[in-house]
């Protein structure tokens, strides 16, 4: 069926087909959208730590405790917050933010269609949708996505996406948006993860895309969040509010080990079998501002209070282990009968009072303060030990000010404290998914940004510090120490030309491990799996003779990391390339956007470690097809 198919009137506009991550992006710290990402940073790392881990999320501004992956069906784009960037943003956090935006308002009824396949046999229907349903007042957007993904290992899941969200402006300057979304995975095999016997890499696999577990390895999970954001002003006077429930619920959980590896290859495959798991989350903020202006000068004041109620709870895992062989070879097996124990419950609740000013002097520069009262509570009841209490109370703040040196040149610092979530146990470690209680984090950052004509340039340092926990000697996963992210980063966008946008981004980090078990030699001083670098390019060249068709490139280079908690083993850096071109061509009367993009373009192969010291592989070369519209009436 072509898309033409629909019959829809009107030429296609700017929706979702014409996405465009490399021509949006403000700078080279990171955006994203349903099908396109650029940058040095994503929600997953920025500066070396994780805003998602960390609960450094907000939805058009406001806090969620994110529990479940926000779809795409309802997300228009991602942005992430750090530096200079985070200056105009109250409350900033020391890992930087990752700001989810809504879709706005639409003018006109647009039904976007896209069909996506590629070179490993994955394939895909998405169908979003933005509608105006009583004018300006009441609009309505969201789709869904039906996924058969072929991974680079060799799984196979499938998945379902859907979601909706409302936009009603019942009166002026007043805006009500609830939304929904669901992520639904089923068959998903577990993606294997090596840990050697000594210091060395596996050798490599001459077909990585060739499935060597067992073909019961398999999970299934389910992801929603539903929300509700309110807004309203009222002369200097505004209010916004958000209202979150997140939820992700694992009912089959599966993960595939290989143990003990000797540098031939040959190890223990280990199937770790958990039972069924849940994590909740009730939160939300509540933020009153006040605007006036004073001849050049603006001053904002806000008060905001952000909850969350977080309820988990998980299992011990059962070890399922195979007899020794290579990790390139199959052996299948039945699935055995497993009896779980009880589960267990880990609660926390949290509420944080603050009071943020916000200044900002035209042609002078601009000023960022904030103070936090927070109250933590986390309480985990393991079945038959006793109950263990965490609580914290500290106080948070935020200083930053810029100044305008001269006409485009602004230089900027700033100093933050938080009280951040850490990652959770990794699988291997005998207190498997156990949560650490909240952290007390520190940063420190500087920099400068300019203006060269149509470019945007920024140049900053940073220092951020966390406490340290990884796994000991006995394989528990606990605090070893402090661990410190000192580095430099800079960033270049916008136009060269008229017809080519440029994205160039590079992070030099110097990640370091602190504390006593540094200093008697027990582990390195350089934290696992930390890249000490990062470069990205990225260039869109559109000229105008070309209607609307582009070709893009995209080169990353990740630098170099230590493997285990000894240091002895450094992976090397790699560099990457993708190529990319669209094309507008028109099938029946509607004009259709053809893309194609060539993922590792040399077909590289690096290993990759995790923070607990396991390794997996990346992708190899992968060709991506997509056709897309935007249906106007």
């Amino acid at each position: 069926m072509t898309l033409a198919a629909f019959g829809f009137a009107g030429e296609a506009w700017a929706q979702r087909a014409d996405q465009n991550a490399a021509r949006a992006a403000e700078d080279a710290f990171g955006v994203s959208y349903a099908n396109e990402s650029v940058g040095l940073y994503d929600e997953e790392d920025v500066r070396g730590f994780s805003p998602i881990d960390a609960g450094n999320v907000r939805i058009e501004g406001l806090y969620i405790d994110q529990q479940a992956d926000l779809s795409y069906r309802i997300v228009d784009s991602s942005i992430i917050r750090i530096g200079l960037t985070a200056i105009d943003y109250p409350f900033p956090a020391p890992t930087g933010i990752a700001d989810f935006r809504l879709p706005e308002a639409p003018e006109a009824l647009v039904l976007s269609p896209r069909l996506n396949a590629g070179t490993f046999g994955d394939a895909s229907i998405e169908f979003d949708v933005r509608a105006p349903i009583v004018g300006r007042t009441l609009s309505a957007a969201g789709g869904f996505g039906l996924y058969r993904d072929d991974e680079w290992f060799g799984g196979t899941p499938k998945v379902f996406s859907g979601g909706v969200s409302l936009r009603w402006r019942p009166a002026p300057d007043t805006e009500i948006i609830p939304f929904w979304s669901l992520d639904s995975i089923w068959s998903e095999e577990a993606l294997p993860t090596y840990f050697t016997s000594g210091a060395f890499v596996p050798p490599r696999l001459r077909d990585r895309r060739r499935y060597t577990g067992q073909d019961w390895a398999t999970n299934t999970s389910r992801g929603s969040n539903t929300g509700l954001i309110a807004r309203t002003k009222l002369g200097d006077w505004s209010v916004a509010g958000g209202l979150f429930r997140s939820i992700f619920a694992v009912s089959r959980d599966r993960t595939t080990l290989w143990l003990d590896l000797d540098e031939a290859g040959a190890g223990t495959e280990t199937v770790y079998a958990a039972p069924p798991s849940r994590y909740a989350s009730t939160s939300g903020e509540v933020r009153v501002s006040r605007t006036f202006t004073d001849g050049p000068r603006l001053h904002r004041f806000h008060a905001s209070v952000r909850a969350r109620d977080q309820a988990r709870l998980y299992g011990e895992a059962e070890a399922v282990e195979l007899p020794r062989r290579n990790i390139a070879t199959r052996a299948p097996i039945a699935e055995p009968s497993f009896t779980f124990a009880e589960r267990t419950p880990d609660d926390v609740r949290q509420v944080t009072g603050g009071i943020a000013y916000e200044g900002r002097w035209k042609g002078r520069g601009s000023l960022n303060i904030g103070i936090q009262k927070t109250d933590y509570r986390k309480h985990v009841r393991p079945p038959g030990r006793d109950a263990i209490l965490s609580r914290d109370r500290p106080w948070l703040f935020n200083l930053m000010a810029s100044i305008d040196v001269a006409s485009g040149l602004s230089a900027y610092a700033g100093v933050t404290r938080g009280l951040e979530e850490s990652e959770v146990a990794p699988d291997i470690a005998v207190n498997r998914n156990a949560a650490p209680p909240a952290l007390r984090t520190r940063q420190v950052d500087a920099g400068v940004r300019a203006s060269l004509g149509k470019l945007q340039a920024a140049m900053g340092v940073f220092d951020v510090r966390k406490p340290y926990f990884n796994l000991d000697g006995a394989n528990l996963y606990r605090r070893l120490g402090e661990v410190r992210h000192r580095g430099i980063e800079g960033s270049l966008s916008g136009n060269m030309t008229p017809f080519a946008s440029i994205v160039a981004g590079a992070v030099l980090l110097d990640p370091r491990v602190i504390g006593e078990l540094v200093e008697d030699g027990t582990i390195g001083m350089r934290p696992v799996g930390t890249s000490r670098s990062r470069i990205v390019l990225a260039l869109d060249v559109h000229p105008e003779s070309w209607r609307g068709s582009s070709f893009d490139l995209q080169v990353t280079r990740h630098g170099g990391s230590f493997a285990d908690q000894a240091n002895a083993v450094r992976l090397p850096s790699r560099p990457t390339v993708a190529l990319g071109a669209r094309h507008r061509l028109r099938l029946g009367q509607r004009e259709v956007i053809a893309r194609v993009q060539v993922m590792n373009l040399f077909d590289s192969y690096r290993w990759i470690a995790d923070s607990s010291g396991g390794l997996t592989y990346n992708a190899g070369r992968y060709v991506g097809f997509s056709l897309a519209t935007d249906l106007e009436t």
